[in-house]
């Protein structure tokens, strides 16, 4: 009768030291943006450091994230990102990383409007993939205002914008039962140098730096 009890104990503790042992899959988080999360803008020899890529090598086998990044897209792209939803299983995690673009617009009607579209989008989200997806809503990041282009006329402008949209989107974030972390003023000014807009591999290092906590957390 021992014999067998013996048996039978170090059976059950080599399962619970293969149970310990056994790697935590990655929650996959798909993420969708603009230029700054597809990184285009990024030379070749600094793709390596895109923010996405840099969160996902640093989660400690936590984080998988999906890039679904596209260069100028704004928020009222609410169509695109039904399409997106059809290209995907269910993801453990959404994050929203827009509003640069909306930016320009510095009317009174762009930092509604941006809310609104990003409101949808959850919504959609939810819809498709379950009330219980988690969500994370990433303010925009800051911009160099004397490196900008076109839009250097209405630099003052569209910073106030940026501002307001990460307000804007804290206040959405909170009335969606979602995540919120902001980007604004994490950009280091002389990783902006390019074109006041798009962070270069330093600047996406500091991004990757600021979002691996937040989305650490979604991942939970």
């Amino acid at each position: 009768m021992n014999s067998i009890l013996k048996t039978l104990l170090a059976l059950l503790c080599l399962t619970s030291m293969a149970a310990a042992v056994e790697p935590t899959k990655a929650k996959t988080i798909i993420v969708f943006g603009d230029s700054i999360t597809a990184g285009g803008a990024l030379p070749k020899d600094q793709q390596s450091k895109l923010w996405l890529k840099l969160v996902t090598e640093n989660s400690g086998g936590k984080v998988s994230l999906v890039n679904e990044g596209k260069g100028g897209r704004p928020t009222d792209s609410v169509k695109e990102f039904e399409a997106m939803i059809t290209r995907h299983a269910k993801p453990d995690g959404l994050a929203i990383a827009l509003g640069m673009n909306d930016s320009r617009d510095v009317t009174d009607a762009c930092v509604p409007k941006a809310v609104a579209n990003i409101q949808a989008m959850i919504k959609l989200a939810r819809a498709a993939w379950g009330a219980d997806l988690r969500v994370l809503v990433i303010g925009p990041s800051n911009i160099r205002k004397d490196a900008l282009g076109p839009s250097k006329p209405i630099a003052d402008q569209r910073e106030a914008k940026l501002r307001e949209q990460g307000a804007a989107f804290a206040k959405l974030a909170h009335e969606t039962q979602s995540q919120f972390t902001s980007l604004f003023g994490k950009v280091p000014a002389a990783s902006l140098g390019k074109d006041g807009v798009h962070p270069d591999g330093a600047g996406n290092e500091a991004i990757a730096k600021a979002l691996l906590p937040a989305f650490l957390e979604l991942a939970r």
